[in-house]
């Protein structure tokens, strides 16, 4: 049940990785990172993503990524729209038909996405993939 829950959550997380704020592709490439993933129930895991985003119009981009954590790894995809340093969006996780809302917040080289569904919520922060 954790791990359908934790599927759901972080179906878009992904979904995250980006930096480089008011830059014409600044979410473009590789991201990686970790947070916390709260379920509804109010327990937490700790969660290591990782995610790449494509640009997919003024403005918007497709992310796809892949999270884990103790029980289990889940693979989401997400589309977002913004500008500067704010992305705002939705997720999708398709293993457990699981959808929720995005949002991505840049600073510098770094970013703090934040997931929610109505089976919790989630808080990863990102950096650029080496």
């Amino acid at each position: 049940m954790k791990t359908a829950l934790w599927g759901t959550i972080l179906s878009s997380l992904w979904l995250a990785t980006f930096a480089m704020p008011a830059a014409a592709d600044s979410l473009r490439g590789a991201w990686r990172g970790s947070g916390t993933v709260t379920f509804s129930n109010g327990s937490q895991e700790r969660a290591t993503c990782r995610a790449n985003f494509k640009p997919s119009g003024q403005g918007a981009y497709d992310a796809t990524a892949s999270c884990s954590s103790q029980t289990g790894t889940v693979t989401q995809e997400a589309f977002v729209r913004g500008r500067g340093n704010r992305y705002r969006g939705t997720f999708y996780n398709p293993e457990f038909d699981t959808t929720g809302n995005i949002q991505l917040n840049l600073s510098g080289g770094s970013m703090v996405a934040r997931l929610s569904s109505n089976r919790g919520t989630a808080v990863i922060r990102l950096s650029r993939a080496r």
